[in-house]
């Protein structure tokens, strides 16, 4: 049985999600965010980033197509490539509180929830932790523009 490190986060609204340990690269306690006029519900933010404006991605906004709830929130800065020595991409993710590290096996894996419906649009796949469902997160696709055309509702 194989075992994995991976960053769980909390989002508004009571939703969990995994990366992958190496995918978040920096976290910001108390972000300072940019409203991006005229943007989508789930991508009205960016964040000025060792000199790069990142998009910031509101993951509840886009599961419940409502806007989050005014609260204290994190970010966690994430990469990924598209494909072996492609040039890295960079985004943020909106949560709350801090990440916490997990160990993840195997025989945790388990169905995606079926609410939101959205989830199988941006989870490459799914484990339980402490009795809940937790979907990881597939980072090229949430940051690509297919989530804006077919958001998986």
């Amino acid at each position: 049985m194989s075992e994995a490190t991976a960053w769980l986060l909390s989002f508004p609204g009571d939703f969990l999600a995994a990366i992958g340990e190496r995918d978040m690269l920096h976290f910001v306690d108390t972000p300072r965010l940019e409203e991006i006029p005229q943007s989508p519900l789930h991508c009205r933010h960016a964040l000025l980033w060792e000199g790069e404006l990142l998009p910031a991605l509101d993951l509840t906004a886009w599961l419940t197509e409502q806007p989050t709830p005014s609260e204290r929130v994190s970010v966690g800065i994430v990469g990924w490539q598209e494909r072996p020595g492609a040039i890295p991409q960079y985004g943020a993710l909106i949560f709350s509180g801090a990440p916490q590290k997990i160990r993840v096996a195997d025989d945790h894996a388990c169905n995606l929830p079926e609410s939101p419906t959205a989830w199988r649009a941006v989870a490459a796949s799914c484990f339980r932790y402490d009795d809940q469902p937790v979907p990881i997160l597939d980072l090229p696709r949430l940051f690509s523009g297919a989530i804006l055309a077919d958001p998986g509702l």
